[in-house]
């Protein structure tokens, strides 16, 4: 990963002129994917098929979304063109957020162009773009936007969670597709004394939606903020989450997304955080009990690091969480041929003289599918310990201990993770490009 504090990764990461990765056509007898890894940042470049849509800036400049598609594990992304309007004076566009057949994109116009603005693309047989009318109650952002459709299909909900002077306490914007317009409320907070002496308050890093009207706030770090925004009167309670893993204590103030995310499905929230630990040396004996000691026993052994991913579970309903499963590296098993060859630097388990595990991958940004209430794969970005050119996203099933499925990621200068999404099902997707590709 890039360093994010860097110039360089800075200038890598907000890049307007960075090429979209690499598109594997797919097959076009094959239905669309159920559901997606979606690139967080979109791409300027002038693409087109049949989900491109259409819509008019503030200042009547034309902004053309498409949605490329690629199966899991291959990531799927965003580019947008707006003809006429130069290169330096459009910003990276990136996506907000998506639920069902609704996306929130972002398109950053310089200051003589009316600024940032939002759009909110709606997939189908006839895909469709609007501009988001202002004004906006502070840079929408993935972590404080909540998107709700409708029970209709036609409609939805927008819900953005800012904070107040005092802690603990939150207003909530709230924009409706039936009026076009925003309303403001102030939730009443429902927190313990204990949750409000321990934690002075949330930051949140990414959105939920419950189902009924119900959106969490989820600070990765501590836990999660929820309330029915439909509610004339929306009442927020906060769920607590698991505590932080003992070798990750000393980064609680850093990024969580590298260790730690959540997920909803169908009434169960379910966790998972990578822990970074020292491995013991199970060959290590003390020097009383060597009849010969070498210069190199004299020597202190350099610390072996590995890793392990664990889950919990919790239906809403419930005041505790339930552990899942959990697998050490050394125990996650590569049974594919075809996956070590794709693999460098794999590991001989010390238990099978002949099996492939992932004792010398470094895992990081751990995603949920969008099937995480009845499965318990857990998707990774994966570098080689002794190689960092090159990065793969890879599936584990953490109950068998085995590697499911893994593919090259194809982005550069990568900070985040990628966003399972649903949009996928309800894109009129076509193998042919119908448009031109390339930059501005």
């Amino acid at each position: 990963m890039l360093d994010f504090g860097s110039k360089v990764a800075m200038s890598k990461i907000f890049s307007v002129t960075c090429e979209p990765p690499p598109h594997r056509t797919r097959d076009p007898a094959a239905p669309a994917p159920a559901w997606v890894f979606l690139e967080p940042q979109a791409y300027l470049a002038d693409v087109r098929n049949a989900t491109t849509a259409e819509a008019f800036s503030s200042a009547g400049h034309t902004v053309q979304v498409t949605v490329c598609v690629s199966d899991p594990l291959d990531v799927s992304y965003l580019c947008i063109h707006c003809p006429g309007v130069p290169e330096a004076n459009c910003g990276r566009p990136s996506i907000v957020c998506s639920e069902n057949d609704f996306l929130i994109l972002s398109v950053l116009f310089m200051p003589a162009l009316r600024g940032r603005e939002y759009f909110v693309y709606k997939a189908g047989p006839v895909p469709s773009l609007r501009l988001l009318p202002g004004p906006y109650p502070r840079v929408l952002t993935s972590s404080d936007l909540g998107l709700l459709p409708r029970d209709d299909g036609d409609h939805f909900v927008l819900a953005v969670l800012c904070y107040l002077p005092a802690p603990w306490d939150f207003a909530l914007h709230v924009f409706s597709s039936r009026t076009w317009a925003w309303s403001r409320k102030v939730p009443q907070v429902e927190v313990s004394s204990n949750v409000r002496a321990q934690m002075p308050s949330i930051q949140a890093y990414k959105v939920i939606q419950f189902g009924e009207g119900t959106l969490g706030w989820v600070d990765l770090w501590r836990g999660i903020l929820f309330c029915n925004v439909l509610d004339e009167m929306p009442v927020a309670r906060f769920i607590t989450l698991p505590k932080v893993m003992a070798g990750n204590t000393d980064k609680a103030k850093s990024s969580a997304w590298p260790l730690r995310n959540v997920a909803y499905r169908n009434g169960m929230i379910k966790f998972v955080e990578i822990e970074k630990h020292e491995r013991p040396d199970v060959d290590k004996r003390l020097d009383d009990d060597l009849d010969t000691l070498y210069e190199s026993h004299c020597l202190m052994n350099p610390k072996e690091m590995g890793w392990r991913a664990m889950t919990w579970y919790k239906m809403t309903s419930w005041d505790h969480w339930s552990k899942g499963f959990m697998a050490y590296d050394k125990e996650i098993s590569v049974d594919y041929p075809s996956h070590s060859k794709l693999l460098p630097d794999l590991a001989l388990s010390d238990t099978y003289v002949r099996e492939l595990t992932l004792k010398d991958l470094l895992a990081s940004h751990p995603v949920l599918s969008l099937t995480c209430d009845c499965d318990d794969i857990v998707y990774l970005l994966c570098k080689s310990k002794f190689c960092n050119i090159k990065t793969w996203m890879i599936a584990v099933d953490l109950k068998k201990k085995m590697l499911v499925d893994l593919a090259p990621f194809p982005l550069k200068g990568y900070f985040t993770s990628a966003h399972p999404s649903g949009l996928s099902k309800y894109l009129n997707i076509t193998p042919a490009m119908e448009g031109s590709s390339g930059g501005h």
